[in-house]
Parts: structure tokens; C-alpha cells; sequence
């Protein structure tokens, strides 16, 4: 659950980019001490991981994870599901035009398809480069000043690296992270068995389901009104201006 308390915590209290680098430093004792040899089975955790922070950062709102059971259940293409999957990505389309944002689009997605294919804990050496390669992302000129919000936030993701969490309730408790979130729990409990079927189905999708297709054509479709929109509006505005 230290996941959950971890973006929790960076969610009210919004420390820098420097967080993946005090994260860094602390991991390398880690690493000496770790019998646990990285593997090419790291990359997939840790790359959730990575594109679960970026999508954090584009959105800066933690209860689009409370999306997570449709989203699993669409890409896994569970049976018996239909009017789930109609009925929530109403919803989510619903709330998308709403945002009316393609960058918090893109991190809503990135959020829930990290949460969801990270299944497994990586090594420590594995969430150093992870860290590393962060901080080396998000770096941003001017640097700014290292704050003690910085250091807590580094040694909490390094805690929640030693741990692993239940994404089911590290699903639930982002609800809570809002106000008007907290409406979104009907979307768990309409669904309450979503995890149990993920492990059960081997975190795998089902053979030729294609209820993927709902999520891709819900993305597209807000993504191109609003380049749609911007357009219309950008023309309005060209040609209300009076040439000279």
C-alpha cells in the first residue's frame, strides 16, 4: 500500500523533479545489499512505473486511477462485461470532453496502463535507472532549489519499492483524493471481481476479445474533437482580425 501513500503524498504536496534523484542515491546501498539479480522481466515494471509518473504529471490529479477496473477490463477483454464497458466508457468519455485537455488524455491513459501491466517488483538496480532516467527527463532549466518535500518524496518512493502493493485497493484509496471522485466507486462496485479475474486470467488478455477497441475509439475521439475545435477556433480568430 506504500505506493498509494506515495503519489498520495506527492499529490498534496508537489515536490520537484528532484525526488527521482534523491530517490537514486538512496537506492545504491540498496543495491549492494540486494541478492536479487535484475532480469529482462524489469523492463515491463519498470516502465509502468515510469509512464505511471509521467501521466501523473500531465494530469496532477490522482483519481483518474480510479478508472483502473474498466480499463483492465476492456484491454483484457473479459466475458460479460458489455454493459459494464458501455456504461463506464460513457463516463469516461463524458468526463474527458469535459477536461477538455489532450495532454490530461494522454496521462489519464498512461496512468492506468502503467497501474495495470505492473505486476511484479523489479530489483533495486532496476528502479535506480528507473529513477535516474526520471530525473534526467524531467530536468528542467532553471534548477530549482532542493526542498525538504523533495527528500521525504524520494525516500517514500524508495519505500514503495521495497513493498509490493495491491493495485485493487491502490485503485480504490485515489478515489478519496477528491471530492467529486468519490462518485467513481460505483465503478468498483459494479465490477468488485475485476482483480480477481486479471490474476486469475494470468494478468493476460482473453483470446480473441477486441473490447480494446472501446478505449482506443474513446481516446481518438476526444483527442481529434479537440484538434477539431482548435482549429475551428483558431480560423474564427484569423479571420475576425481586420487586415491592414
Amino acid at each position: 500500500m506504500w505506493l498509494l501513500f506515495h503519489f498520495v503524498f506527492m499529490y498534496f504536496c508537489t515536490p520537484s523533479f528532484w525526488l527521482h534523484l534523491v530517490a537514486s542515491i538512496c537506492f545504491i546501498p540498496l543495491v549492494k545489499i540486494d541478492r536479487t539479480k535484475p532480469s529482462l522481466s524489469d523492463i515491463t515494471p519498470c516502465f509502468a512505473l515510469a509512464i505511471m509518473y509521467i501521466g501523473f504529471y500531465l494530469t496532477e490529479e490522482l483519481y483518474h486511477f480510479g478508472f483502473l477496473p474498466w480499463w483492465v477490463t476492456t484491454i483484457c477483454g473479459f466475458r460479460k462485461k458489455r454493459a459494464y464497458i458501455l456504461f463506464t466508457g460513457v463516463l469516461l468519455g463524458l468526463v474527458l470532453v469535459i477536461l477538455n485537455s489532450i495532454h490530461i488524455t494522454i496521462g489519464h491513459v498512461l496512468m492506468n496502463l502503467g497501474r495495470m501491466i505492473k505486476i511484479k517488483q523489479p530489483s533495486y538496480l532496476s528502479l535506480l535507472f528507473t529513477h535516474l532516467t526520471l530525473a534526467a527527463f524531467l530536468c528542467k532549466m532553471p534548477l530549482v532549489n532542493l526542498k525538504y518535500v523533495d527528500l521525504l518524496a524520494g525516500i517514500s518512493a524508495v519505500i514503495s519499492g521495497c513493498f509490493v502493493d495491491n493495485m485493487d485497493l491502490f485503485s480504490i484509496g485515489c478515489l478519496f483524493t477528491h471530492p467529486l471522485s468519490t462518485g467513481l466507486s460505483i465503478l468498483h462496485l459494479t465490477n468488485l471481481s475485476w482483480y480477481q479475474l486479471y490474476e486469475n486470467n494470468h494478468f493476460r488478455r482473453v483470446r480473441y476479445s477486441f473490447h480494446f477497441l472501446y478505449p482506443l475509439g474513446i481516446v481518438c475521439t476526444v483527442v481529434l474533437r479537440k484538434v477539431i475545435l482548435s482549429e475551428l477556433n483558431y480560423r474564427t480568430y484569423a479571420v475576425s482580425i481586420p487586415s491592414v
